[in-house]
């Protein structure tokens, strides 16, 4: 009895620490699953940026809910807890231009940037192609299974 008393107690704690939690996603885009499995349904698109409310933690999987209050799922790896900041009150230029983040959406960053600049021959036309492409989940999971890849 005793211990079915710790592990509510322990569930209760866990529940009101997760409670109101913000999430935000890193990626530039992503999808809300039905089930914690990346080839799962998708329920919505979500894009960088977007807020998201930390519901329960299941392993490396979060469920969340999104600003129209669909319930879902998230891979850790897509989101970061949000951070409150006093940037807004400091005038002046705040964070990345447009230009500079379709730069590093592509791969670059200033290191790299130094090397390159003034070369001739980069194209990132096929880039932009990939990148456009839109992938259903349920279309992926039927290639792998037809294809018997692991």
């Amino acid at each position: 009895m005793k211990q079915k008393l710790s592990l509510l107690f322990l569930l209760a704690t866990s529940a009101l620490l997760l409670a109101g939690k913000v999430l935000v996603v890193k990626v530039l885009r992503s999808n809300l699953l039905a089930k914690p499995d990346f080839l799962s349904a998708s329920l919505a698109p979500m894009q960088k940026g977007a807020k998201l409310e930390l519901i329960e933690m299941q392993g490396n999987w979060y469920l969340v809910r999104n600003a129209v209050g669909l319930k879902g799922y998230v891979h850790q790896t897509a989101v970061a807890e949000s951070k409150t900041n006093l940037s807004g009150i400091i005038p002046g230029k705040k964070g990345a231009s447009e230009e500079e983040l379709a730069l590093a959406a592509k791969g670059f960053n200033e290191g790299n940037e130094k090397k390159l600049r003034g070369s001739k021959g980069y194209n990132f036309a096929d880039v932009d192609w990939v990148m456009d492409w839109n992938i259903a989940n349920t279309a992926l999971a039927a290639f792998i299974r037809e294809g018997k890849l692991k």
